[in-house]
C-alpha cells in the first residue's frame, strides 16, 4: 500500500502518543523518592553505614579509603561519607546532581533514592555508636540500559517487546483505517475518468463499520449515475436516429418545392433550408457522440497515418478559411502512425478542433497546427496543437467547454454567436479518450485559445 500523507499523519499520531506515554513513564521515574523498608538497599544501608563510620573513626581517611575500595571495587560506584558539617571525609567535592538528595537526607532519617538524567544517587542518614552524625551517599553514572533495568524492575527485554508490539499495532491500525479510504479514492478517480462500472473494493464492504457504509453509499451513487448517464445516452441516440429520416425527407421536399415555387419565395426557402441543415448537423453530431460514448469497436481499429489525416483536414479547413480572410499553417512531422486506432473518430476529433479554431480566429489571422512525436521513456507519444487568434475563453470555463451543449456566451454583435452546436469539443474529447489520450485547452498569449492533444502511439 502506498504511504500517503493521511497514512503518515495517523501513524505518527499513534506513534507520538506511545512516545509521549513512554516519556511520561520516564518522567515519573525521575526525581527523589523514599526507598521502601522492604527493599534490599534498606536492609544493607545501616550495616554499610556503621562499617564505614567505624573505619573512618578508627583509622581516619586512609582506613575509609581502603574500606571503600574493598566494598565497591571496580563496580563503578562512588561512595561518600559526609560528616555533620556537610563535607566528605576524603575532602572530595560532592557532585552537583547529588547535592539535593544530601540536603534532603539531613532532614529525613530514611533512605532516599534519586534518579536524574545522568546519575542515580542514594543517601542514608545515621548516627555512629560514638554519637557522630553522618550521611552515606552512593552514586553511579546512569546508563540507559541499566536505568531501564532498575526502573522497570529488571524487565528491559519485556519493555522492548512491548514497545515493538505497540509499534506494529500502530502500523496495523493505521493501515486498517487508511487502506479502505485509499481504495475508495482510487475507485472515485476511475469514475471521474468516465468508468462508471467501477465499484469500491469488496473487502471494504465486508468490514461492517462506517467505512463499509461509505463504500455502500459510494457504490449506490455510482450505480445511480451510471443509470442516469445510460438513460441520457439512450435518449439522445434514439431521438437523433428517429429524426434523421424525417429530416432527410424534409430536405428533399424543400428541394422539390424550390423548383415549383415562385421567385419571391426563394428567401423563405433558403432560410428553411439553413434551419433544416443546422438541425441535420446537430443530429449527426449527436449520433457521433453517442457512438463514441458506447465505445469503439475493435474490428474498426487499424493503423492510422495521423500525419496524412491531419494534412487532409488542414487542407479542407484552409480552403474554407480563405473564404473568410483566414488561413491555416501546418507544421507536421511525417510518418506518425497510431496503432489500433479508429480513423473516423480521430478525423472527427481533428475536424471539430480545427473548425472551431477557424470559426473563432480573427479575420486576417492564421490558425497554427503543429504535429510532432516524442519518445517518453519506453513509450512514444504524439502531440497535436491547434492555436487560434480569437478572444479566448475565461479561465474558469476552460474545463467546461468540453461538456456537451456548453457554449461560451459571446457578444450579440459577434457574428460567430450561436453558430455552433456545443458538441464539437465534446466529440473531440470522447474520441481522444477512447484512444487513451488527453486533451486540454489553455489561453494563448496575448490572445487566442490553444488546444493540445496527447496520444500514445501504441494505445492499450
Amino acid at each position: 500500500m502506498p504511504i500517503g500523507r493521511l497514512f503518515a499523519k495517523v501513524f505518527l499520531w499513534f506513534w507520538l502518543t506511545v512516545l509521549t506515554m513512554f516519556a511520561l513513564f520516564l518522567a515519573s521515574r525521575l526525581g527523589t523518592r523514599l526507598v521502601p523498608s522492604t527493599d534490599v538497599i534498606a536492609s544493607f544501608a545501616p550495616r554499610v553505614g556503621d562499617e564505614a563510620a567505624h573505619a573512618y573513626e578508627s583509622g581516619g581517611p586512609q582506613e575509609f579509603e581502603q574500606f571503600k575500595q574493598r566494598l565497591i571495587g571496580k563496580s563503578g560506584l562512588e561512595l561518600y561519607l559526609i560528616d555533620g558539617y556537610g563535607k566528605d571525609v576524603l575532602s572530595r567535592p560532592i557532585p552537583s546532581d547529588s547535592l539535593s538528595i544530601v540536603r534532603a537526607a539531613r532532614s529525613d532519617g530514611r533512605i532516599l533514592s534519586r534518579f536524574g538524567l545522568g546519575s542515580h544517587s542514594s543517601s542514608y542518614k545515621f548516627t555512629s555508636p560514638s554519637g557522630h552524625l553522618y550521611i552515606l551517599l552512593v552514586r553511579s553514572s546512569l546508563q540507559l540500559v541499566k536505568f531501564l533495568d532498575d526502573t522497570a524492575g529488571g524487565g528491559l527485554l519485556f519493555f522492548g517487546l512491548v514497545f515493538l508490539m505497540v509499534t506494529l499495532f500502530c502500523f496495523w491500525l493505521t493501515h486498517h483505517i487508511v487502506a479502505p479510504i485509499q481504495g475508495i479514492q482510487s475507485a472515485a478517480r476511475k469514475v471521474a475518468a468516465g468508468d462508471l462500472s467501477v465499484r469500491a473494493p469488496v473487502e471494504i464492504s465486508e468490514r461492517r463499520d462506517e467505512l463499509a457504509a461509505l463504500a455502500a453509499d459510494f457504490d449506490a451513487m455510482v450505480e445511480r449515475m451510471g443509470a442516469f448517464v445510460r438513460s441520457q445516452k439512450d435518449l439522445l441516440s434514439t431521438v437523433s436516429h428517429e429524426l434523421r429520416s424525417p429530416l432527410t425527407r424534409l430536405i428533399m421536399s424543400l428541394t422539390l418545392l424550390r423548383k415549383e415555387s415562385p421567385p419571391e419565395s426563394d428567401e423563405l426557402l433558403q432560410r428553411m433550408e439553413r434551419d433544416v441543415e443546422r438541425v441535420d448537423t446537430l443530429m449527426g453530431q449527436l449520433l457521433t457522440l453517442a457512438r463514441l460514448e458506447t465505445g469503439l469497436s475493435s474490428d474498426a481499429r487499424t493503423n492510422v497515418d495521423l500525419s496524412q489525416l491531419v494534412q487532409e483536414v488542414v487542407a479542407d479547413g484552409d480552403f474554407e478559411a480563405r473564404a473568410c480572410d483566414k488561413s491555416l499553417r501546418l507544421q507536421a512531422e511525417g510518418g506518425v502512425v497510431i496503432e489500433k486506432a479508429d480513423q473516423q473518430a480521430l478525423r472527427s476529433a481533428c475536424e471539430n478542433i480545427i473548425r472551431n479554431a477557424i470559426r473563432f480566429t480573427a479575420p486576417g489571422s492564421e490558425v497554427a497546427v503543429i504535429l510532432k512525436s516524442e519518445r517518453m521513456g519506453p513509450s512514444s507519444q504524439v502531440f497535436l496543437s491547434v492555436r487560434d487568434h480569437g478572444p479566448g475563453v475565461p479561465e474558469q470555463l476552460l474545463q467546461q467547454i468540453f461538456q456537451p451543449f456548453f457554449r461560451v456566451k459571446e457578444p450579440r454583435s459577434d457574428p460567430r454567436a450561436n453558430n455552433g452546436t456545443g458538441l464539437g469539443l465534446a466529440i473531440a474529447l470522447e474520441a481522444i479518450r477512447q484512444h487513451r489520450g488527453t486533451i486540454i485547452a489553455s489561453n494563448a498569449n496575448p490572445t487566442g485559445l490553444e488546444v493540445k492533444i496527447v496520444l500514445p502511439i501504441h494505445p492499450a
